[in-house]
């Protein structure tokens, strides 16, 4: 918990004291090549880093679990599904492109494509605060 604390401070201050928020221990970096190779992708070095502190971030409205990452189902995108996002809607998901560090949100009813956040740092200590 102190890694994420220090890595994502503005977050963690929000929210700390919320009883459903909860982590899972972090991967190694065997672990992280291994969901590469199942998915076929190269996880960004932000998402790499957060995986290393924390394997599962959970809380109401907000699920990141790295052993769920998949790809998103639409034709021609490379798009990858890093977790669930209720901003407007339940099942609506975050994406993040290759090479490309900024966090996206999917509406699922209408497939609009809303870019949050220029990475997960920023994610995480800018954006998520202001819906807390």
């Amino acid at each position: 918990m102190e890694k994420f604390a220090e890595r994502y401070p503005q977050f963690y201050e929000k929210i700390r004291d919320f009883p459903d928020f909860s982590l899972e221990p972090g991967l190694m970096d065997d672990e992280l090549e291994a969901i590469e190779k199942r998915l076929d992708y190269k996880i960004g070095n932000d998402l790499k880093e957060l995986f290393k502190i924390a394997a599962t971030v959970k809380m109401n409205g907000l699920s990141i679990k790295a052993r769920e990452l998949g790809p998103i189902v639409m034709p021609s995108s490379e798009a990858l599904v890093i977790g669930e996002f209720y901003l407007y809607h339940p099942g609506d998901r975050l994406l993040m492109l290759p090479d490309d560090p900024a966090v996206y949100y999917l509406e699922q009813r209408n497939g609009a494509i809303t870019k949050l956040a220029n990475n997960l740092p920023d994610f995480f200590n800018l954006t998520l605060p202001r819906f807390l």
